[in-house]
This record gives structure tokens, C-alpha cells and sequence, in this order.
């Protein structure tokens, strides 16, 4: 007996309202949670989030504010965020309480996306395995990423309207396409991943509308809003490569995708592949950070490149198998490809190895693959196996919530985040050991700091020194000069270049008296062309000091204000 849906009968909005309760319920454990990670420099340290007055500058700068480099461009995130600054005076709570409703309202959009080619019930069982997913909670729980969760929802709005507008078979009015063309712009503005929507668009036209004409044809009628929402992107990536004053990709390169060619972030990112369906399908384990050495970089083939290609070769057969028989199935592969274009590092690298945030609008289509193959199934098999099916998806349900409200705890504060990841998630992780050990800096356990910088430099790629230089510079900073110097040569011995590390490495040797050392590094430093003229006075001073034996601890090099320099050669009283 094929599998029935008497919830057909029941009133429509129970379904996706429940669905939003179960998101909700699977987020509310944070709402007292802090402001963490990028929401520190974005939101609480930022001045532009204090005052309503400057929210058209948003549009004019770069997302991360200074003294970080122009990098990304999310205008309508900014100004969000400032408007719930204001709402909220400054709490963090503001901020959860948005993110939770944005998170019901995508769940909402999920069912929607779901319902249109599935019945209710299984397109509930979609958003609830959807609203429940622990992998969503980095971007639920930190306020910058609702970014993710607007352009998800944008996406869900576009692509259930654009079926719905299609279903006649009729072609689109002006009005309809300007307002396409806003909401995709809209999307965009909150985050540059948006720019693939018009891939989502295509794969329901071919995959979800249901008509006579020829695919050929479709796409000809489809042309227009095609042309325009590419104009939309254009237009959109001009403003923001003059914002970012001209940087195509407007940031930086991922640790472990530096220096690597594209071949070798082919291998890199087929080992991430693996990782790519862990996470989508059974997330047991999640992770603040999948940077160096948890992830690194890959040079040559080798067990995780063939499991990687395995995993890509049966998700595109799947596909193509389900393309006629079960669309809903390749719907959802598709938009899972879709959604992880941006991040694909191949043909250009992005900050970003992996991240489950990135994982947020893929993960949509992965639900609604499952979706699919649930309906496939339950149309085929008696109603033992489909109440057996039932009482399996209650109980993923269940463990979900639990599992979330357990993840939004680890995202309470910046201390509990960096040393659950350092210590349990990601004990590989460079990054948290780094960010582990300036929290204890900030507090006073300079012991445990120090163990953790040590830990950072050991799992650090080589070529990155950002590791050793903040712990030179934080032992700098109390006086201890004889550690920070080593420390300072290990970064020149990478980069030679990196003057700020010579300028600190001369005042702790005139600091120390070693005044021989200090002459040649200063002398290597008026080599280069920047502020030479604070090179050439700290070469001055450590000649005369070497002249007059002048006592060690009793030199300094007197920088005029003004110059960077001057902070880098200061050496401060040991604490």
C-alpha cells in the first residue's frame, strides 16, 4: 500500500508554524549568550555601530572597520546591525532575539521550498530535520552571520515566487522583475554568496516547474530576468571593487590555500569534500575553526583526494539518476552544489577552507534532497516502514534540539569558545590556540597564554609568523626582551621584509645591549624603503651606545611622533 499524507485535511499554516517552533526551540539556549569571535571587532568595538547619523556610510566603506584592511562588502549587514544596536542599547540579546526570528522565518522558507513539489508532512519532516541541524548554530549564534541566515531566506523567497509565477506557464511582467531584481540586490547587500541565487533560479525552472514546452524554450522566456539579475551582480561587484578600493576578491587567502597552485587546491579541497558531507549528514562533531593544523594544505594524492572524488561521483549520479524520477532529489543535490560554489577555492581562493556557516544555504538543498528520497520511499514501501520512518525522523528531531541548545553553550562567552575549541573541538587548530592565549593574556594567566602561543606556533604553517610575533609582541609589552627577540628572528628568518618585527627586534637588543646586533639589524632596515629615517636614528643610537658601553637597559631609541615605527622600538617596564 503506497504511503498516504491524511495531514493534507489539516490547516496550512500548521505545519511550517510548527516547524518555526522547532527552530526556535532548538536556538533558545543562547539568548543570554555574548558577543564572540567577529562580533567583537564588527558590532562591540566598532564606533560606527553607535551612531544612527552615519548609517549611510555604511555604504561607502569596507564591512571590517579599521585598523583592519578594506575587506568584503555587506552595507545592509551593517546597517542592520547598527538599527539593533540602537534597539537593543548595546546588548547582546538584541541581536539573539533577531537571529532566532530570522532562523524561524528561514525554517518557514524551507517548508515552502519543500511543499512545493512534496506533501506537507514530508516537506514539515524537511524543515524539521532543517530547523533542528547543529551545524546551523555558528550562524545562529553569532550575530554577524545573520548574514547567512538573510540571504538563505532571500533565496527561499525568490525561488518559491519564481515557481509559483511560472506554474502557469506565463511569462514575467515588469513589475515582477523588478522586483527580482531588488530582492536579489537586497541579497547581495547582506552578503557576496548571494550572487549564486540565479543559479537556484534555474534549477527550478528545470527542475521544479512543471511544463510542456521545451527546456530550449523556457529558457529563451527566461532570458530577460536572466540578463537582468547579471546586471544586478555586475553593478553590485563594481561598487564594491571601488569601495574596496579595486581588490577583485576583498580578502584574504585562507592560511592553508597560500602559495598553493590550482591543482593543489583541487587536492586541497577534495580533502574537504569528506568533511563537506560529515557535516550535512551526520554533524557529531562541530568546530569553531577548520584551519591549519586541523585542515592544511595538500600537495599530492592521496587517501582523502579518492574519498573526496567518490563522494562527488556518487552525488552527481545520484543526481542524474533522480533527474526525471525524483526531481525534488536533484533539486536539492543541485542546490547544495549551488550554495557551495562561493567556497569552492579552486579557481580563486577565498579566507575561507571551510566553515560551517558557509555550510548554511547548501545545507537547504541537502534537506531537501532527503526530502526527496523520503518521498521516493515511502511511495514504494507498506505503512510498518513509513511509521518506522516517522518515529526515526521524532528522534533525530529530539537529539537535535538537544545537541543545538549543548552547541549554543559552547558560543556563550569569547573565554568558553576558544578553550572548548582549543581543548575539545580542534585541538590541531592554530587559530584557537592563538585566540585562547590572548584571553588569558587579557586576564592575567600569562603561564597558560604562553603554553598557548606555543601551541600556535607549532601547529601555524611555517610561512604564517602572526603566532610568534603576537607572543613577541605581548612578552615585548612586559619587558621580557630576551624571549621576544628570539622570537623576532624567527619571524625575520621567514620574512625578511616584515620591518615592524626588525624595528621591535633593534629595541630589545639595545634594551638587552647587544649593540653589535642592533647596528646591523638597524642597517638592514635603512635597506628598505619605509620610514627609513627611524632606522637610520635607531643605527645612530646603537653606534653611539656601542661606543660609550653604555649599560644595558638604559637605551632607547627617541621616534619622533608620527611614525609607525615609533610603537614597534618602545620597550615597555617588565610586569
Amino acid at each position: 500500500m503506497p504511503f498516504s499524507l491524511r495531514s493534507e485535511r489539516t490547516r496550512p499554516w500548521a505545519w511550517p508554524a510548527l516547524a518555526g517552533l522547532l527552530a526556535l526551540a532548538a536556538s533558545i539556549g543562547g539568548l543570554l549568550n555574548r558577543f564572540v569571535q567577529d562580533d567583537i571587532p564588527i558590532i562591540w568595538k566598532n564606533p560606527a555601530m553607535y551612531d544612527l547619523r552615519d548609517l549611510g556610510d555604511h555604504f561607502l566603506k569596507s564591512y571590517w572597520p579599521p585598523p583592519f584592511i578594506p575587506a568584503l562588502y555587506r552595507p545592509f549587514a551593517s546597517v542592520s546591525f547598527a538599527l539593533q544596536w540602537a534597539a537593543g542599547g548595546g546588548s547582546p540579546m538584541a541581536f539573539r532575539i533577531v537571529s532566532y526570528l530570522l532562523y524561524v522565518a528561514v525554517t518557514i522558507g524551507v517548508f515552502k521550498v519543500a511543499r512545493i513539489r512534496l506533501r506537507s508532512e514530508l516537506a514539515f519532516a524537511t524543515a524539521a530535520l532543517f530547523a533542528v541541524h547543529p551545524m546551523h548554530v555558528e550562524a545562529v549564534a553569532v550575530a554577524v552571520n545573520q548574514s547567512e541566515l538573510w540571504v538563505a531566506l532571500i533565496a527561499c523567497i525568490m525561488v518559491v515566487k519564481y515557481v509559483r509565477l511560472r506554474a502557469p506557464g506565463g511569462a514575467f511582467s515588469t513589475g515582477n522583475h523588478l522586483l527580482f531584481a531588488g530582492l536579489y540586490l537586497t541579497a547581495c547587500l547582506f552578503k557576496e554568496s548571494a550572487l549564486v541565487i540565479p543559479g537556484l533560479l534555474l534549477a527550478a525552472e528545470v527542475l521544479l516547474v512543471e511544463s510542456q514546452e521545451s527546456l530550449r524554450t523556457r529558457i529563451v522566456q527566461g532570458r530577460r530576468l536572466l540578463l537582468l539579475l547579471m546586471m544586478v551582480a555586475l553593478a553590485f561587484f563594481w561598487v564594491r571593487t571601488r569601495v574596496l578600493s579595486g581588490s577583485l576578491l576583498g580578502t584574504f587567502v585562507a592560511e592553508a590555500m597560500v602559495g598553493l597552485t590550482m591543482w593543489e587546491r583541487v587536492l586541497t579541497m577534495l580533502a574537504v569534500v569528506p568533511e563537506w558531507f560529515r557535516l550535512l549528514l551526520w554533524p557529531a562533531q562541530l568546530k569553531a575553526d577548520y584551519g591549519p593544523g586541523e585542515l592544511v594544505g595538500h600537495t599530492v594524492w592521496g587517501p582523502m583526494q579518492t574519498l573526496g572524488v567518490l563522494l562527488l561521483v556518487s552525488a552527481t549520479a545520484l543526481a542524474a539518476a533522480a533527474w526525471r524520477r525524483a526531481p525534488v532529489v536533484a533539486f536539492g543535490l543541485v542546490w547544495c552544489a549551488v550554495g557551495l560554489f562561493p567556497v569552492h577555492n579552486v579557481l580563486a581562493p577565498t579566507g575561507i577552507l571551510l566553515a560551517e556557516r558557509t555550510l548554511f544555504l547548501p545545507s537547504i538543498g541537502a534537506m531537501i534532497a532527503l526530502g526527496g528520497i523520503a518521498a521516493w520511499v515511502l511511495d514504494r514501501v507498506g505503512g510498518s516502514v513509513a511509521r518506522l520512518v516517522a518515529v526515526t525522523g521524532a528522534v533525530l528531531t529530539a537529539v537535535g534540539i538537544y545537541r543545538s541548545n549543548v552547541r549554543h553553550q559552547v558560543w556563550s562567552d569569547q573565554f568558553t569558545l576558544w578553550y572548548h575549541t582549543a581543548n575539545v573541538d580542534a585541538p590541531k587548530s592554530f587559530r584557537a590556540h592563538e585566540a585562547l592565549a590572548e584571553t588569558y593574556f587579557d586576564i592575567g594567566v600569562e603561564r597558560m597564554a604562553e603554553r598557548e602561543y606555543r601551541l600556535a606556533i607549532q601547529y601555524a604553517p611555517r610561512t604564517l609568523t602572526r603566532p610568534t610575533l603576537e607572543y613577541a609582541e605581548r612578552l615585548r609589552s612586559r619587558g621580557f626582551c630576551f624571549r621576544a627577540s628570539e622570537l623576532y628572528r624567527k619571524v625575520l628568518e621567514v620574512h625578511p621584509e616584515h620591518l615592524p618585527a626588525r624595528a621591535s627586534l633593534i629595541a630589545c637588543l639595545l634594551d638587552l645591549g647587544y649593540y653589535d646586533q642592533a647596528v646591523y639589524q638597524a642597517r638592514m632596515g635603512v635597506t628598505f624603503d619605509w620610514e627609513r629615517s627611524a632606522f637610520q636614528l635607531a643605527l645612530a643610537t646603537a653606534d653611539s651606545a656601542r661606543r660609550v658601553h653604555a649599560p644595558p637597559g638604559t637605551v632607547r631609541v627617541a621616534v619622533p611622533s608620527g611614525f609607525n615605527t615609533r610603537s614597534h622600538m618602545m620597550i615597555f617596564d617588565k610586569k
